[in-house]
């Protein structure tokens, strides 16, 4: 009887060991046969990646620009009411000028 345990125990154990060895060759097997596949991802993504981040680089310039511009424009805005206001400014001292000689 202990005959019949140990060599089915010795059994189990190599069916245990060669399944294992079995399941780690499958596994190299497919993953030597799937490396060009997930390569490629690998350097799909990474390509994604890169266009992503040059994308959103592009998109900070751009809107770097535009704040820029709007600043320009709110400049010149500034300037040209200053110039209006000092013309008005200069036109009614002018004629308060003239109005104190009249009296």
């Amino acid at each position: 009887m202990k005959k019949i345990l140990t060599v089915l125990a010795v059994i189990a154990l190599t069916s245990t060991v060669v399944a294992n060895a079995a399941e780690s060759r499958l596994e190299n097997y497919v993953n030597k046969k799937l490396s060009p596949i997930t390569q490629k991802e690998k350097d799909f993504n990474a390509k994604m990646e890169a266009q992503q981040k040059a994308s959103e680089a592009r998109q900070a310039e751009y809107k770097k620009q535009q704040e820029a511009r709007q600043a320009e424009l709110e400049k010149q805005k500034k300037e040209a009411q200053a110039r209006r206001q000092a013309t008005k400014d200069a036109i009614q001292a002018e004629k308060d000028y003239w109005k104190s000689l009249k009296k």
